[in-house]
């Protein structure tokens, strides 16, 4: 069967020659999905910021690097690539939305120190209108297109170190946590089910991976308030919008059932909702070994652990780096 991206339908297009017929139905299936997904997986959260008039406990970072590499992903796709409709719809729409938590960062970012948003504005701008001339203007589509890869490769460990400074992980929606964990395994599918372009098997091996250590944040962190160090008072702007009503009275029920009143020790709920956190870890753990399998086998190349390697690395420090700080209260 011959790659059928030019002539092919909708369900027909980059398929792998030497599968068969009906993976390639699939895995664009999968493509469709994902699609929808990326439709929704914001609005939970641009929901949550404008609920709460808050942005605390997201990361700057995060929100411009998604932004600058959908950017230029706009201009590979539209100006180089052939890739399948769902991506191209994909291309154009996610933008939007992440552009509109930027504004919400410069609405809502009270704690931030205002000649610091407008020097960090100014820095945005310059640099989005020097990636858009390169390729506007130089046409150097290919090229400019490993930025945006390596911005969407490490776009979510800023919220990671984050979540693991504040141990917590009140700032994110988790609705929009779950709809992107599903959406990530259905991006997975689809391009290493498909004939892609090299870029975008290693953009969505770490998307998809670094997503999935976000995820287990989620769950381990579930309920809690953000801890706080002895010189950061609890009251301070930066904070004091998690200690509201919003805050999910679970951190306090998880507390309550730590030491029953009668017997002193864990209560069988508290016993029973750290089993399924260690159940949902261990699954989502294996899914990370998936992920690592896959760009292995989809390079064909024994190089590509370090890609795992890199993740586990980076993880790993900063873990070590915020247990350490919490353990002598130097986090500020």
């Amino acid at each position: 069967m011959g790659n059928r991206t030019q002539d092919g339908g909708l369900l027909q297009q980059n398929c792998r020659p030497e599968w068969p017929p009906w993976t390639c139905v699939a895995a664009n299936v999968c493509g469709l999905c994902s699609t929808t997904l990326w439709f929704l997986v914001l609005l939970p959260q641009v929901w949550k910021n404008f609920r709460r008039k808050s942005v605390v406990g997201l990361s700057i970072l995060w929100a411009t690097a998604n932004f600058t590499a959908s950017l230029v992903n706009l201009c590979f796709v539209y100006g180089y690539a052939k890739i399948p409709l769902y991506g191209r719809i994909n291309s154009v729409y996610m933008p939007i939305l992440e552009f509109t938590i930027l504004v919400q960062f410069w609405i809502y970012g009270d704690h931030y120190n205002k000649r610091h948003k407008i020097a960090y504005l100014i820095f945005c701008v310059c640099m989005w209108t020097t990636l858009l001339s390169l390729n506007l203007g130089l046409k150097l589509f290919p090229y400019i297109q490993w930025v945006a890869i390596g911005l969407w490769c490490v776009e979510t460990f800023p919220q990671v170190f984050l979540n693991f400074k504040l141990r917590s992980t009140m700032g994110q929606s988790t609705r929009s946590v779950i709809i992107a964990s599903i959406g990530k395994m259905t991006d997975f599918l689809s391009t290493y089910g498909l004939l892609m372009p090299i870029q975008y098997v290693v953009m969505i091996y770490f998307s998809s991976s670094v997503n999935y250590v976000n995820v287990i944040q989620v769950v381990w962190f579930h309920g809690r308030k953000p801890n706080f160090s002895r010189d950061e008072p609890p009251g301070t702007v930066q904070y004091n919008e998690f200690r509201d009503d919003e805050v999910d009275e679970s951190s306090t029920a998880e507390t309550n059932l730590l030491c029953s009143s009668n017997s002193g020790r864990p209560s069988l709920d508290f016993k029973t909702k750290r089993a399924i956190q260690y159940s949902l870890i261990t699954l989502l753990t294996c899914f990370l070994g998936l992920f690592a399998y896959g760009i292995v086998w989809a390079t064909d190349s024994y190089y590509a652990i370090v890609a795992p390697c890199t993740l586990v690395a980076v993880t790993g420090f900063a873990f070590l780096l915020y247990n350490r700080a919490w353990r002598s209260d130097s986090v500020v």
